[in-house]
C-alpha cells in the first residue's frame, strides 16, 4: 500500500510495449535501473507496465537500445492532478477564494454566553471585556489569552469574586461567581464566648449574653468569656422562657502578645528590566518554528521571554499552524549590599507584614520590642516580642460539651 501511495505522490505513466517478446523490454529497463510494475502482456507482441515519472528520461536511453515501439497510455499521480487542475484557472481561483473565505469566517467570533451571573453583572462583564476586544465580528486572533482575558476581568470588575473563560471553537464562554455578604442565620444556636487564646481583657462589647470577665482580667484559653446564661438577681422574677439559654454574641478586646524570629541578608541579588525589549515573530508548525520577522537573536546576557500564540481553525478543526510572538526583554542582575541599620529596618517591616496577615482585620498593634539582634553568616537575625489588640471572643455552642 505505501509502494502505490508513494508512486501515486511522485506520478507514474502507464507504457505500452509492441515488437517480440515485449517482455524483454522491461527486463532490459531492470538492468538500466528503471523500476516497472504491473507488467500484464496482452498478446505476442503487446504488452504494459508502469514506470515512475522521474524514470523517464533513463527510459528514452533504454528505448535506444531496443527495436521495440513505445507508447504511453496512461498518466496518474498528483503531478498530473495539479497541472489539470493549473490548466483550470477558474475553478482553481474558486477553490482558494472558497477557502480563504471559510478561513475567515472560521476565525470569527460568533458568540460570547455568560452564565453564573445576574442580568446587571452580565451586562457590565459583556461591556468590558468589549472594550478587551471580545465582541461579536472581531477576529480571535485580536483577542488575548482566556487566561489574560479572566485576569483582566476580575481586576476591572470588583464585583466578581472569580470568572472562567472558555474558547470552544468560535465561540466564547464566560463563568462568573458574584461576591456575596453571608446573611446572619434568623436563630444562631445557643451558646458561649469563649477565648480563643490567651491575653489580657482591655474592653467588652456584649449584646447578648452574661458576661464573666471585666477589664485587665487575665483569660487562657478556653475560658467562659460571655455566658450563654443569664445570672441577674431579679431571675426569679422572670418568665420561665427568659431562663433559655442565648446564643451569646458580642467582642471582647485583649491585649495579646506574639514572639517571632525573622532573617533578612545583608547581601541581595534581584534582576531588574532595563525597559529595552526586542520582538520575534514565527510560524509554529508543531514543533518546529520557522522565522518571519526579526531572525538576529539580541545579544542580551540576561534577558526575559514572554510568549504569546494565537491559533488559527478551519470550521471546527484547529489547525496545525498558529502564530507566535516573542518578546525578549533585556534584564540587569543587581547585587545590592546593605547596612546593619538598613537590614534590621527591612526586618522589622518583613516581620510585622507577616504578622498582619495571620492576625484578625481589626486587630491593632500597640507595642514592638527587639528581644534580641544577631549578625552571622551575612544575615541579621532579629528577635521580636509584639502587644496586639485583637477580639479574642470565639462561639461554642453548647452542643460541644457544656
Amino acid at each position: 500500500m505505501f509502494f502505490y501511495k508513494k508512486n501515486w505522490l511522485t506520478g507514474y505513466v502507464t507504457i505500452k510495449v509492441i515488437g517480440p517478446y515485449p517482455e524483454r523490454f522491461f527486463d532490459l529497463c531492470a538492468r538500466y535501473q528503471v523500476p516497472s510494475w504491473d507488467i500484464i502482456k496482452k498478446s505476442s507482441t503487446v504488452a504494459i507496465g508502469k514506470i515512475k515519472l522521474s524514470d523517464l528520461s533513463k527510459l528514452r536511453k533504454v528505448k535506444k537500445k531496443s527495436i521495440h515501439k513505445i507508447y504511453f497510455s496512461g498518466r496518474s499521480g498528483l503531478p498530473f492532478v495539479i497541472k489539470k487542475l493549473v490548466a483550470q484557472k477558474p475553478l482553481l481561483i474558486g477553490i482558494t477564494i472558497a477557502f480563504i473565505i471559510i478561513f475567515m469566517l472560521s476565525n470569527i467570533i460568533w458568540r460570547i454566553d455568560v452564565a453564573g451571573l445576574d442580568r446587571e453583572i452580565k451586562l457590565k462583564v459583556l461591556n468590558q471585556v468589549e472594550e478587551y476586544g471580545l465582541e461579536k465580528g472581531n477576529f480571535q486572533w485580536n483577542v488575548e489569552s482566556p487566561a489574560t482575558l479572566q485576569k483582566k476581568i476580575l481586576e476591572d470588575i470588583p464585583e466578581l469574586l472569580w470568572i472562567g473563560v472558555k474558547k470552544n471553537g468560535s465561540a466564547f464562554h464566560l463563568k462568573g461567581v458574584e461576591k456575596t455578604t453571608v446573611e446572619k442565620q434568623k436563630e444562631s444556636e445557643p451558646g458561649h464566648l469563649i477565648a480563643a487564646k490567651e491575653g489580657v481583657v482591655v474592653d467588652l462589647y456584649v449584646s447578648k449574653g452574661q458576661p464573666l470577665v471585666q477589664p485587665n482580667d487575665v483569660v487562657y484559653k478556653g475560658d467562659i468569656l460571655v455566658s450563654a446564661f443569664l445570672n441577674h438577681k431579679e431571675e426569679e422574677e422572670q418568665e420561665h422562657d427568659n431562663k433559655k439559654p442565648l446564643a451569646a454574641e458580642g467582642e471582647v478586646i485583649a491585649e495579646v502578645w506574639y514572639k517571632t524570629e525573622i532573617t533578612v541578608p545583608v547581601r541581595n541579588k534581584y534582576q531588574v528590566l532595563t525597559g529595552e525589549a526586542q520582538q520575534k515573530h514565527y510560524l509554529h508548525f508543531s514543533n518546529f518554528l520557522l522565522p518571519i520577522w526579526n531572525f538576529r537573536n539580541p545579544e542580551y546576557r540576561q534577558y526575559q521571554l514572554e510568549t504569546e500564540e494565537k491559533n488559527y481553525y478551519f470550521l471546527k478543526w484547529k489547525l496545525p499552524i498558529s502564530y507566535l510572538e516573542q518578546t525578549i526583554y533585556k534584564v540587569d542582575e543587581i547585587t545590592e549590599k546593605l547596612t546593619k541599620q538598613k537590614a534590621r529596618q527591612i526586618a522589622l517591616e518583613q516581620a510585622r507584614r507577616e504578622l498582619l496577615r495571620e492576625l484578625p482585620i481589626n486587630a491593632k498593634i500597640t507595642e514592638e520590642k527587639v528581644l534580641h539582634e544577631s549578625e552571622e553568616s551575612g544575615k541579621v537575625k532579629l528577635t521580636l516580642y509584639y502587644t496586639v489588640l485583637e477580639n479574642i471572643a470565639k462561639k461554642h455552642p453548647l452542643s460541644q460539651g457544656d
